[in-house]
């Protein structure tokens, strides 16, 4: 939940930088994420052979770096770790509870955590797969080589020994690569523990290891999944109807939308209609931290959907949710989450607290949010329920588990198997023929394994955590470091686990003769649905907007779904408005109402959002234009007064107007001045966003002030320069003094539109 100097980072830093980001196999931004081929698997590493990762000078030296790599216990059933002394070489808080740390293997399978030497340089051609472990004898071998031309590899069998090889052969490459600095990962299934492995540091400055048992980090969006828990949990005790007006638990209104109130089942399906909220998102420090009612109260968006039509991914929504909880339950929601979803799970390693209690405190891993950069200290979450989770990923195995178990986990039950079923089960469609999202889990159910979960991002931490029911399997990752590389990281490992144990081929389907009809009819420009449209983050819609076109060979592409090598995807219709993607298996849809396009979406994006037309009157095919040819005008003008006046001066001639005129044209001047300033203002303002989003905790505030002052100005500009043109259209002046007035009235004019079309001037600052 950042800004970019390009118009897709702008987007990012206003609609992507919050608690959600779109999952690898369904989006985390506040538009539609990257998508990405999986690369081919890594080969195994011979003993002593190091594995060829990339050059990141800004986040290792030009040496070979070791990252250790900490291992769980393969195998093991899931529990809370032994507590344990901490190790010597690591500073631990002498005020720290003990934790525990990882627990010893089994007597002839103790083995010491490993290092991995890592060169610099990366192979010109990517490895190829990783291979199945070599038959016993020569015969076999021979056939396992000699295989028919076109016969494919065995499939390998999902075991504890081939999963660590080939995680081991995908991460640490990742995390030199994209200038991560750490990073965790637990594979499940049937309830045991295939994989808990930590890689990289959770402290780069101490050079304290990631440690799967024992380093906290923050999972972000995926917080919501305890929320949806704890919902079911009491609409099984008889306390909450999903179908109930939400405001018969509150104690403010949440306000109707044409007389229709929002229902909990909105809330978990993103389907309320409320516009992106982001103010107040994160807090600067503790001391700026609201109590969750207030911050609920104070910050409620507006809802511009109709409920139940649109999806529109709402962090307010799942925060909503939460407080429902809290005030239902009787328990403030940290308390509730601890005693009825933690502590049945043994979760004792993890928190919804803000700042975290003492005893775990010291083994929170470091937020890294650029390479090589400082860490960024502890992210206070406002709307806590949505995103305030600080966990280990070994705990995130038992939640994980009994997500899987029929809601059981040892002896307890955390729901019933029906509740369960209902959680995870297709709640609603928004386009034919792409995935559901269910009560809050969101599915991957078009295409390959079912698949459910939930992405989660904060401004250093990027996490996805991904359930198979059908094989029992579950998956958690998190690593701390840039956004881009961590979205990567996930996106590479999830795919890549799923292709690899639990193929799915897409089947070969024909192109439709309607394609390029079809194609024509979807062409245009889109915005995403998660957007704001009451204040001055309309502007994202604006600058990250999304085009559709139609390329010679009738195949369709998305300005904003690309390959993982930054290519635009292209997509050739299989079906009545449904697309397959080109040398892929993703698939893209349309919504229809009657000939009219309602939306666009992929299944590489989550259901929870949609690309929508953008109403001509506002669309950036002609605004963005507009304005830079505006804004460039006025530029112009600016620095042309200066040189025309020393010319005059020089060859003493005046500029010929009256008094009156003159006047008309001081103000314009100075009109103009104050646009250029509103428009470097604007600049400034993002790009305080896009250095941190806490900014938006109020702390621009001020400025956004003086922006509406400047933007009101610009009406009155427009006005005087209006008034001035008209004034020399009517005098004696040569033709081009007449056409620069005019073209200089268009430019403030134009100016003004944007102002007021971009929302922003607003009474309110709520954002």
């Amino acid at each position: 939940m950042k800004a970019r100097a390009n118009k897709g980072r702008v987007l990012a830093a206003l609609l992507g930088a919050g608690l959600c980001w779109s999952a690898a196999w369904a989006q985390t931004a506040p538009r539609p994420v990257d998508p990405a081929e999986v690369r081919p698997d890594p080969p195994p590493a011979a003993a002593n052979a190091p594995a060829p990762v990339a050059a990141t000078p800004d986040a290792f030296p030009a040496t070979p770096t070791a990252v250790p790599l900490r291992t769980a216990p393969v195998g093991a059933r899931i529990a809370p770790s032994a507590p344990s002394a901490p190790a010597p070489t690591e500073a631990i808080d002498p005020y720290a509870e003990p934790l525990g740390v990882i627990a010893t293997p089994k007597a002839g399978a103790a083995r010491a955590p490993a290092r991995i030497e890592l060169p610099i340089e990366l192979p010109t051609d990517l490895p190829p797969a990783l291979a199945e472990p070599a038959p016993a004898d020569a015969s076999a071998l021979a056939a396992a080589i000699l295989l028919e031309p076109g016969a494919r590899s065995p499939q390998p069998a999902l075991t504890a020994p081939d999963l660590e090889a080939y995680v081991d052969g995908l991460v640490p490459s990742a995390l030199a690569r994209g200038g991560l600095a750490g990073a965790v990962v637990t594979v499940v299934r049937d309830g045991q523990v295939l994989l808990s492995k930590g890689y990289g540091y959770a402290d780069l400055a101490r050079r304290k290891p990631m440690d799967p048992a024992r380093t906290l980090v923050r999972p972000g969006s995926v917080s919501k999944l305890f929320v949806w828990t704890a919902v079911m949990q009491l609409v099984e005790q008889g306390k909450l109807d999903l179908d109930a007006d939400v405001n018969r638990y509150l104690d403010f209104r949440i306000r109707d939308y044409a007389g229709k109130p929002a229902t909990l089942r909105q809330l978990m399906t993103h389907s309320a209609g409320f516009e992106e909220s982001t103010k107040h998102l994160f807090a600067r420090d503790a001391a700026h931290l609201l109590p969750l009612g207030r911050y609920l109260r104070e910050v409620q968006p507006r809802r511009i959907y109709p409920p139940g039509t649109v999806p529109a991914y709402s962090n307010y929504g799942a925060a909503l949710a939460g407080y429902i909880v809290q005030r239902v339950s009787g328990l403030p929601f940290d308390d509730y989450v601890e005693r009825r979803v933690l502590a049945p799970l043994g979760m004792r390693h993890s928190s919804f607290r803000q700042p975290l209690p003492k005893g775990l405190a010291a083994d929170l891993a470091q937020g890294y949010a650029q390479a090589g950069a400082a860490p960024i200290g502890f992210e206070y979450v406002n709307p806590a329920p949505a995103g305030s989770l600080s966990a280990t990923a070994q705990d995130m195995a038992a939640f994980m588990s009994a997500q899987l178990d029929a809601g059981r986990y040892r002896q307890a039950a955390l729901l019933q198997p029906y509740s369960l079923r209902q959680l995870h089960a297709a709640a609603w469609r928004p386009i034919a023929g792409l995935d559901a999202i269910g009560l809050g889990f969101f599915r991957r159910d078009g295409r390959g394994p079912l698949a459910i979960g939930h992405g989660g991002a904060t401004e250093a931490f990027q996490s996805m955590l991904v359930l198979l029911p059908e094989h029992g399997v579950g998956l958690f990752v998190s690593a701390s470091g840039p956004g881009r590389a961590g979205r990567a990281l996930h996106r590479d490992l999830v795919d890549g686990v799923i292709r690899r144990y639990f193929p799915s081929p897409a089947p070969a389907r024909p192109t439709l003769a309607t394609a390029r009809l079809h194609g024509e009819q979807i062409a245009g420009h889109y915005e995403n649905s998660r957007s704001s449209a009451s204040n001055f983050l309309a502007i994202a819609r604006l600058l990250g907007g999304a085009s559709v076109r139609v390329h010679d060979d009738a195949t369709v592409s998305v300005s904003t779904l690309r390959t993982s090598d930054g290519r635009p995807k292209r997509w050739r219709e299989v079906g009545p408005y449904l697309w397959q993607e080109v040398g892929g298996d993703s698939l893209l849809a349309a919504k229809l109402r009657g000939t009219r396009v309602v939306a666009v979406s992929s299944d590489d994006v989550p259901a929870a959002m949609w690309l929508q037309p953008v109403p001509a009157w506002r669309s950036p095919g002609w605004m963005l234009p507009a304005l830079a040819a505006a804004l460039a005008v006025q530029l112009a003008a600016a620095l042309l007064w200066p040189v025309a006046a020393l010319v005059r001066r020089r060859v003493h001639r005046g500029l010929g107007l009256d008094a009156r005129a003159l006047r008309w044209r001081h103000w314009l001047q100075a009109g103009v001045v104050a646009n250029l300033a509103l428009a470097a203002l604007w600049a400034w303002i993002l790009a305080r966003i896009e250095a941190s989003v806490r900014m938006l905790d109020g702390g621009l505030d001020a400025w956004l002030r003086l922006a509406q002052l400047l933007g009101l100005a610009s009406a009155a500009t427009a006005v005087v320069a209006l008034v001035y043109a008209y004034r020399l259209w009517r005098s004696p002046p040569h033709r081009l003094r007449r056409i620069c007035a005019v073209a200089l009235a268009l430019a403030c004019a134009a100016t003004a539109w944007s102002v007021f079309a971009l929302k922003t001037v607003t009474p309110a600052l709520m954002y």
